[in-house]
């Protein structure tokens, strides 16, 4: 089956928001053997919605619409597909009831712009939307033997009504087996060496690392693929699920019953807010400083001044100094630092653009890691983010 993902919304377009819904869309279509053909985004315009229906009807199977069910006046997707497809516009009467149902539990009035929310196309099955108003539905277009999926956008609302309806369409069954691998420590140019004999293998690199994705219809080739990668590159795998490394850490970091704390500089309390990220880090994080200036770095966390004067700033013993002044300052059992130059300023000769040095103390020792990450500023912030909290899995693994 091939499937065009179609997702609308003009604030995609005007790069206010950057549009994830077709991630999860396609890597669904994927593990149940469908192919995608392509993926559109379109602004909230009505002829240009109707565009890309057309290409995608011409092209695919099936096209699934993720955005434009909603109560405003740009939430145009169940019209463009009536005018496009040719087939008119329902209320169906059971979905308008629950709405209105709801509504009188919380109190309000229904309107007109509400209403629109329970119309479908003449002939098309509902979708029901589990947690909003917006009805989804899949509408059958008999003469061509293809059909039209419609989705709210809201993420939460999505995921659950395009797997219903995939449900619906027969494609229940997962045949594309799929496993993860999510490393940090090597570019993708030397992953892709170590594993270039391995078919199924597709790669997405980004500032938090390399992940793999290696499939197969069958089982057991999968299974010798996984161990395979897990010989070749073990040292920088972190993660063989769909998690972030900090829930990586923050698992193992309760599972030794240790604290942490941070002290940041060039990160501005991003290694700290994605450690906050997890639920029930409180067990573990004890707080974290940002010491952005000199003064901070020297007040509240000790950091000898001749030392800043005679090596900058950015340098192995003020790392070494910061990583040690927090521990002792919030009594943990381990502690992380990075100073470094995010730029796009800051460079020297000596210093070049994206230089860090990242410090991991637990009381026994320091140890000062230099590293340089080029990239734009916010990239290599979260880079080093990433590098702090590896650090901290690698020392306690």
């Amino acid at each position: 089956m091939k499937v065009f993902i179609l997702i609308t919304g003009s604030e995609f377009t005007m790069g206010l928001k950057q549009e994830k819904n077709s991630l999860f869309i396609a890597r669904e279509i994927f593990k149940r053997g469908g192919n995608i053909s392509g993926i559109a985004v379109s602004p909230d315009d009505l002829y240009q919605i109707q565009f890309f229906l057309k290409i995608g009807l011409d092209k695919s199977d099936v096209v699934i619409v993720s955005g434009g069910l909603g109560p405003t006046d740009d939430d145009i997707t169940r019209e463009a597909v009536s005018e496009a497809i040719g087939v008119p516009l329902i209320f169906h009467k059971q979905w308008l009831e629950k709405i209105k149902k709801t509504l009188r539990k919380q109190g309000r009035e229904i309107t007109d712009s509400i209403k629109k929310m329970a119309k479908i196309p003449y002939g098309a099955k509902l979708i029901e939307n589990p947690v909003g108003k917006a009805a989804g539905f899949i509408k059958v277009l008999d003469d061509v033997k293809k059909a039209v999926v419609a989705v709210p956008g809201v993420p939460s609302e999505m995921k659950p009504m395009v797997l219903k309806a995939l449900e619906m369409m027969g494609l229940k069954e997962e045949k594309q087996l799929v496993h993860l691998f999510r490393t940090f420590g090597k570019p993708e140019a030397e992953v892709g060496e170590l594993l270039h004999d391995i078919d199924g293998i597709v790669f997405n690199s980004s500032p938090k690392g390399v992940d793999i994705f290696v499939s197969d219809k069958n089982r057991f080739f999968l299974e010798n693929k996984i161990k395979v990668i897990r010989e070749r590159i073990a040292d920088i795998i972190y993660t063989e699920k769909d998690e972030e490394m900090e829930e990586v850490v923050g698992r193992i970091l309760k599972e030794k019953q240790l604290t942490v704390s941070t002290a940041e500089s060039s990160t501005g309390g991003l290694i700290s807010g994605r450690i906050v990220n997890v639920p029930g880090s409180s067990e573990y994080f004890m707080g974290g400083v940002v010491s952005y200036s000199n003064d901070a770095k020297i007040q509240v966390l000790g950091v000898n001044r001749e030392d800043i004067k005679n090596y900058g700033a950015v340098s192995e013993t003020v790392a070494k100094q910061m990583a040690e002044g927090v521990r002792k300052l919030l009594n943990t059992d381990i502690a992380v630092s990075d100073t470094g130059i995010a730029g796009p300023t800051g460079a020297t000769p000596e210093k070049p653009l994206g230089l860090h040095y990242i410090g991991f103390a637990d009381g026994k020792k320091t140890d000062v890691y230099r590293v340089v990450f080029r990239g734009e500023r916010n990239d290599v912030r979260l880079a080093i983010s990433q590098y702090a909290l590896n650090l901290i899995r690698l020392n306690l693994r």
